[in-house]
């Protein structure tokens, strides 16, 4: 079975092919730019890189967020566009757990949290240990889950690592969650809708601007 693979959640894009769990190719990048430049050319290259045709496909696995609305969107879309072209089924993966998964051969024992800056003190985040959920996917303080036991992981280029003595930086390699399957769900093409865990800037302004 041959799976793309598609995580456009936060600055780090990674894309990727794999043939019954086993990596074919992939394509991983760290550069602030909007994935709506990027995802379609990228996504050309990595089926010329892996000799595989779409139509060779037999699923899709996208991230569903949490992360930047844009980039979750973006990625989303495409997942879907081509699912439904392709007549074949779609998955979702939390980008959480897929920064997760990128980094476990990082990590030996205790909690690990990762990590995406939501700005104004709060990220996203979720937890594990020894690949067992302890937090499920949620938007908070990071002042609430704050620990010197814990290793936190993401992108050293958030703002908020710096003051993280704690924290590893690691690239998202979507190509590894297959390797779990209980994270990995089927999802109805149709009916899918990303997993924001919080209102978006324009959403909230008016809200604000409704109560007036």
């Amino acid at each position: 079975m041959k799976s793309l693979l598609i995580d456009t959640s936060n600055q780090m894009l990674s894309i990727a092919i794999n043939e019954d769990k086993i990596l074919l190719a992939e394509i991983n990048t760290n550069v602030k730019v909007n994935h709506s430049e990027t995802l379609m050319v990228y996504l050309d290259d990595l089926f010329k890189t892996a000799r595989v045709k779409k139509k060779d496909i037999d699923r899709i696995i996208v991230a569903r967020g949490p992360g930047s609305y844009t980039g979750v969107r973006i990625g989303a879309t495409v997942a879907k566009v081509l699912a439904t072209t392709l007549d074949i089924p779609l998955y979702s993966v939390s980008s959480l757990f897929s920064m997760y998964a990128s980094a476990r051969h990082l990590i030996h024992e205790g909690p690990v949290y990762p990590i995406i800056d939501a700005r104004r003190g709060t990220v996203f985040a979720s937890g594990y240990d020894n690949h067992e959920e302890i937090l499920q996917p949620v938007h908070i303080k990071f002042s609430e889950i704050a620990s010197e036991t814990s290793i936190f992981i993401g992108n050293r280029t958030d703002k908020i690592a710096s003051s993280i003595p704690n924290f590893k930086h690691i690239q998202t390699r979507i190509s590894e969650v297959e390797a779990y399957d209980t994270y990995i769900r089927e999802e109805n093409v149709h009916g899918f809708v990303p997993e924001y865990l919080r209102l978006s800037e324009a959403e909230l302004n008016w809200n604000q601007q409704s109560k007036k």
